[in-house]
């Protein structure tokens, strides 16, 4: 593992990612600006979902004083991220389990971020998430999500439509243009033998999870209103990618 050019797997993993949310880069800026605008400089940052640090790593550039905690479930990215990013804590944690921000410790949270990772969950699973963010989140705090947010099959069919189709049309042009896919990065990671028993334990963790459907932009507007955030809007849109803000 020693050998292991951790920052190398972290730069790769945001290539690949990119062939997916070509302005991540700046998604994850606008995400921070909004964060310093609301809050200044946040003394503990959440990046919830964080896979290998790719928030962690811009958050302590941007804030190099905050305390930035990073919790997956996925033991390999973790891996990766407290390899590549040395200034943050990592924990694991599942965020469909009860009390699942014991892994953060006590003490109130001024910001939380997040990126392509939600839309995992189940709509009932996100409700729980917004209650236990507003109950972690200081008044005043913020939350901020880049994801993908159906605009809503049986909502608004036709606009639905038209928004995956010119989401896949992103990621067809990307890939077609040379971005490494996501088949392709892991089996990558497949290859390298010194991962092995990470990635036993990661196909042992995430196996027969499933969600019961795709959660829409409504569900997401809704979970944060429900649970109490002051106010929730999207900030910026690419087909169906969002940027969710919702102010504790």
């Amino acid at each position: 593992m020693s050998q292991i050019a951790w920052d190398q797997w972290l730069a790769r993993w945001d290539d690949q990612q990119a062939g997916y949310l070509p302005d991540r880069d700046e998604q994850f800026e606008l995400m921070l600006t909004i964060v310093d605008k609301l809050i200044g400089v946040p003394k503990r940052f959440v990046d919830l979902a964080c896979g290998p640090g790719s928030i962690s790593a811009r958050t302590l550039r941007r804030f190099p004083s905050t305390e930035v905690i990073g919790v997956d479930l996925d033991p390999f990215l973790l891996e990766i991220a407290r390899n590549a990013i040395p200034g943050a804590r990592f924990a694991e944690a599942d965020l469909r389990a009860d009390n699942w921000d014991a892994v953060l410790g006590d003490a109130p949270v001024d910001a939380v971020c997040s990126a392509t990772a939600l839309h995992w969950l189940d709509p009932a699973d996100l409700d729980t998430l917004a209650r236990t963010l507003a109950r972690r989140i200081r008044p005043g705090g913020v939350f901020l999500n880049a994801d993908t947010m159906r605009l809503g099959p049986t909502e608004v069919p036709r606009l639905d439509a038209i928004a995956v189709e010119l989401r896949n049309q992103i990621w067809s042009d990307s890939h077609a243009n040379g971005v490494e896919d996501w088949e392709t990065w892991w089996s990558a990671a497949a290859a390298e033998p010194a991962f092995t028993d990470l990635l036993a334990v990661r196909a042992d963790r995430f196996a027969n999870r499933t969600t019961t459907r795709d959660i829409t932009l409504t569900d997401t507007l809704e979970s944060f209103r429900k649970a109490g955030f002051q106010e929730v809007a999207v900030l910026g849109q690419v087909a169906d990618k969002h940027l969710l803000a919702a102010i504790r």
